[in-house]
């Protein structure tokens, strides 16, 4: 049996570099010809495959997410896929009543998420990448961060601002309020959580307490996901926190940029 990865583009080689450091076989897919490996059977289009799949990964244009994972689930196979997993909270509903959906949460695997906790008086978030993603900033890289926002409670959006590249959303987490900015292609890339006293810095895998490192941890955050997912210990609540975010930046659409 094999693991289907579908695209080829930044994240899809990110997963193909980790399944192959995991000795599975692959079947590999990808619109794009000029993608093909030739390491391992290769399509460009999902449906031509032949080889027997035992799970699928989906990290293609979101706008195409549904379509993809869909036409696996309905046989039984599961689908990891990369976020955002839709474009809009409605499309996404059509498949998330399959048991073997999965959505990517990455950031989920860090020792930092061993430490978030709800403010007692703060709570500041800065997520600053180098590179450029789809959509927005805010669907690109706020994903992360309003996924493990859910796990400290309910999430309430009140204003976005965006300010020389810098989008700023400002909310409520079970009453308790927060600042999370966000930019593409930032001089000073960076991703920390600012709680009261501790800073957990999720780029360096390190936390900090009153400016004191008390914990550093290293992971392959994307091979323990993976891992997870292939034996089929994956977090299945990921699924409605993936729901819960399309609605909230929805909610959000109308003050957009243009």
């Amino acid at each position: 049996m094999h693991v289907l990865l579908v695209g080829l583009g930044n994240m899809g080689n990110k997963y193909f570099w980790k399944l192959e450091q995991l000795g599975e076989r692959l079947v590999l897919c990808d619109i794009d010809p000029s993608k093909d490996k030739k390491t391992h059977p290769f399509y460009c289009h999902f449906g031509q495959v032949k080889e027997p799949i035992k799970a699928v990964i989906v990290a293609v244009d979101p706008k195409d997410h549904v379509s993809i994972a869909k036409a696996f689930l309905e046989k039984g196979v599961p689908v990891l896929v990369e976020k955002p997993p839709a474009l809009s909270g409605e499309e996404f509903k059509s498949i998330m009543a399959y048991p073997g959906l999965f959505v990517s949460e990455v950031e989920s695997y860090s020792v930092c998420v061993e430490f978030l906790k709800l403010p007692e008086r703060t709570l500041r978030i800065e997520r600053f990448g180098r590179g450029k993603g789809y959509i927005s900033p805010l669907w690109d890289l706020a994903w992360h961060d309003l996924y493990l926002l859910q796990r400290l409670g309910r999430v309430q959006p009140r204003t976005l601002e965006v300010f020389n590249g810098v989008w700023t959303l400002r909310g409520e987490v079970e009453g308790h309020a927060f600042e999370l900015s966000v930019a593409w292609e930032h001089p000073q890339p960076r991703r920390r959580w600012y709680i009261d006293e501790l800073v957990l810095d999720f780029g360096e895998e390190r936390v900090y307490l009153e400016g004191r490192l008390i914990v550093e941890e290293k992971r392959d955050k994307l091979r323990l996901m993976v891992e997870d997912f292939l034996r089929g210990t994956y977090d299945k609540k990921s699924v409605q926190r993936a729901y819960e975010n399309l609605r909230l930046l929805e909610s959000l659409s109308h003050t957009f940029p243009s």
